[in-house]
């Protein structure tokens, strides 16, 4: 498993460049977690939505 930890201080662009980077690996079938750490500005919304999958 490769892990890959991106780190910004506020109004820097972080929050972007994950969703470019993110679009990314997930066009290319990779499996994705991100963890935001900012309470004020959540970056879950800019994320590309998809069908859900049944799970057991």
């Amino acid at each position: 498993m490769r892990q890959i930890a991106i780190y910004g201080k506020g109004s820097t662009g972080i929050s972007t460049a994950m969703q470019n980077v993110t679009t990314d690996f997930l066009t290319i079938g990779n499996k994705i977690l991100l963890v935001g750490c900012d309470l004020k500005a959540d970056f879950t919304r800019m994320l590309p939505r998809s069908e859900p999958e049944e799970t057991l």
